[in-house]
């Protein structure tokens, strides 16, 4: 009897090593998923292709919102990668009965997506505000030439009217977006990095200028 419960834990331990290895196996050839990263390797075989995804209405408008995203598939030295990274936003006016884009072209990505509100509860309840503008987080360039575009990048700090019109580029080269202030008298306060320097930028929503740009203290 013992030599037979031998055998049976021997073969038992065997079964599952061979499940285990498949399930490796399996794992290993599953395609990694990534967002926010477009590839610019020529050398790679990549297969593009672009996806409009669902309509929403922006509070307080007539307009409806979609993204356009940008999907890839290409082999890596890890197995093969697929990435979804958002574009560009496509709009319809239900009035007017047109539809526009935000940016005249698909190149780069759109990192974030934020919305600037009168009501400081906005960052709570984001569904239940009206929007005065939006705020976006772009990259275009791959700027450390690593052969990807995405967050390692130089970026840029854009915005637009809460329909979407009125694209505009506020600050280029910056490293990383801190965040933003509650809109007051139609402007509001961009924090943001370059550099290891801290910076905040006053930008008059109605003109799209930046008022002033000023660097906080090096030093406590």
């Amino acid at each position: 009897m013992k030599l037979c419960h031998f055998f049976y834990v021997v073969a038992t331990v065997g079964v599952i090593g061979i499940i285990y290895i498949l399930i490796l196996l399996r794992s290993s050839m599953r395609p990694i998923s990534i967002s926010d990263m477009v590839s610019v390797d020529d050398r790679k075989n990549i297969k593009a292709t672009n996806q409009i995804g669902d309509f929403e209405q922006i509070k307080g408008t007539e307009v409806f919102r979609a993204a356009l995203s940008l999907n890839q598939e290409y082999d890596s030295s890890y197995g093969s990668k697929e990435t979804s990274s958002i574009q560009n936003y496509v709009f319809f006016d239900s009035n007017q009965k047109v539809s526009y884009w935000l940016k005249p072209k698909n190149e780069g990505l759109i990192l974030s997506l934020i919305a600037l509100a009168e009501n400081e509860d906005y960052k709570f309840e984001p569904s239940k505000i009206t929007p005065k503008a939006y705020i976006y987080l772009t990259v275009e360039k791959d700027t450390n030439n690593d052969k990807r575009i995405g967050w390692q990048d130089r970026k840029q700090i854009s915005m637009s009217d809460a329909s979407g019109l009125r694209f505009k580029v506020l600050i280029d080269q910056v490293d990383r977006l801190n965040g933003s202030s509650t809109v007051k008298n139609n402007r509001v306060f961009l924090f943001y990095q370059l550099e290891n320097k801290l910076k905040v930028a006053e930008v008059d929503l109605r003109s799209q200028e930046i008022i002033s740009n000023s660097e906080f203290s090096a030093k406590p």
